[in-house]
């Protein structure tokens, strides 16, 4: 699960960073999008996944 959570954020990440490039944007700002951008993702599907594991009691 958090293989393909990387993966998936990865590429949202690359997505937002090509967005920002187009729309003008300096490359360091580019990283910064994407550095939030795959992070963010990973965090909140990884929480999320992890709020759905049974209870082992």
């Amino acid at each position: 699960m958090a293989a393909v959570t990387l993966i998936a954020g990865s590429l949202l990440g690359w997505v937002a960073a090509a967005l920002a490039l187009v729309a003008g944007a300096f490359a360091s700002t580019a990283v910064l999008v994407f550095v939030v951008t795959t992070l963010g993702f990973s965090a909140i599907t990884l929480f999320a996944a992890a709020l759905q594991q049974p209870d082992p009691s």
